[in-house]
């Protein structure tokens, strides 16, 4: 028995001392692997790989890329950007540093270069999902949509089984109320996506864009798969008002109350249902409260407007509906730049002006992002483009 334990170790010591020498020959996976290693942040893998690179005379390049990665995936963006500048742009390692350059520069909000960057990597290598995915990112940040369209379908073409840019095409087309298309979309993502959330996200747009296209049986197919909430409640009412059925429309829009949706959809669908029993008044009392709290929501002032003329009080529907004409310029304004803004993506003036509509609006978010955008265009023409081998290298972080 003793010997058969001293073979046993001696066996395991010649294994481990053969491992050991292939590892200093060279690294166990072929680079390739350990770039998707590197991706998910497996260290186990990576950091001997690493050590292994630095070791060997033409191993930096290998070395400086693995570690650019994990730097990455630890938020380190500058110390990222920075490995990934030493790497040789002209070597065999070219299009793995461009994708992951692109991503790091996407990342810290420097979209101009990341387009540019991201856009050589396509034309060099088409089939590149994930070239295409942040390429496609970068646009919708810049706020050219049907850039941004462009590279999602790529994506869709290119990885079938992938929900996430049907999820994000989906959006899009919403924001734009291409109802059809956000359909198609958000049907696709559905087939994907696992996570109940989500999923329940998805069912509610797709709902809303339903009821957009007056399908209600079909809006109220997708909010019966969909988690109760608020917002199910609001849109259950919205259908069964088209539908002729004020009373459990009613009831939908308290149930909705009760599961906490406060919303100024919500507010405009309660006055219809008040002016429909004949209480003017009390629609009047609902809108004049959301007012207050969505000063700038064009579609409360309509409504009032409307409930005030039923009520006989011209002079103040007047006043109602030359504010609702102020916001429904701006909201119109806010399109018209929207679509030039897609024909001009590197445009900081059209994203300046965004901005302060979405502003004059209320909607921060959307100003924000825009500010954002404008600051990216502005970063990109101080540094305008190359042409050749130095368009590709990522400025040192």
């Amino acid at each position: 028995m003793r010997r058969y334990w001293l073979l046993i170790a001696t066996l395991a010591v010649l294994t481990c001392g053969t491992v050991a020498v292939l590892m200093l020959r060279q690294p166990s996976l072929s680079i390739d692997r350990l770039v998707a290693a590197a991706d998910a942040g497996d260290l186990d893998v990576v950091t001997p790989a690493i050590r292994h690179y630095r070791a060997q005379p033409d191993g930096k390049p290998s070395a400086d890329l693995l570690e650019a990665i994990l730097l990455l995936r630890g938020g380190r963006l500058e110390k990222s950007l920075s490995l990934l500048a030493n790497v040789d742009q002209e070597g065999p390692l070219r299009h793995v540093v461009m994708r992951f350059a692109g991503e790091c520069l996407h990342r810290l909000q420097r979209l101009g270069e990341a387009a540019r960057i991201l856009e050589v990597l396509v034309r060099e290598q088409p089939n590149n999902v994930e070239a295409h995915r942040w390429l496609g990112a970068t646009w919708y940040d810049l706020g050219a949509y049907n850039a941004a369209i462009a590279e999602l379908e790529a994506v869709t073409r290119l990885a079938p089984e992938d929900y996430r840019p049907h999820h994000l095409l989906g959006i899009m087309y919403a924001d734009f109320e291409q109802h059809a298309e956000s359909i198609r979309e958000f049907t696709a993502a559905l087939k994907g996506a696992q996570d109940p959330a989500l999923r329940d996200s998805m069912l509610l747009e797709l709902a809303k864009a339903h009821a957009a296209l007056h399908e209600y049986q079909q809006a109220s197919k997708c909010l019966d798969q969909a988690a109760e909430s608020g917002t199910a409640a609001r849109l259950r009412a919205v259908c069964l008002l088209a539908e002729g059925r004020p009373e459990e429309a009613t009831e939908q829009v308290q149930r909705a109350k009760t599961l906490g949706e406060d919303s100024p959809e919500l507010a405009v669908l309660e006055s219809e249902l008040l002016e429909q029993q004949g209480t003017a008044t009390a629609a009047e009392a609902v809108l004049q409260h959301a007012i207050r709290r969505w000063p700038a929501w064009a579609g409360l002032y309509y409504r009032l407007g409307n409930v005030q003329k039923q009520l006989g009080q011209d002079q103040q529907a007047n006043a109602t509906l030359q504010t609702w004409q102020k916001y429904r310029d701006l909201a119109s304004e806010l399109t018209q730049l929207n679509l030039k803004a897609i024909e001009e993506p590197f445009n900081a003036e059209i994203r300046d002006r965004l901005a302060v509509i979405c502003s004059e609006l209320q909607k921060p978010e959307l100003a924000e992002m825009w500010k954002t955008a404008a600051a990216a265009c502005r970063q990109g023409t101080n540094n305008a483009p190359q042409t050749g081998p130095a368009a590709t290298q990522p400025p040192e972080g």
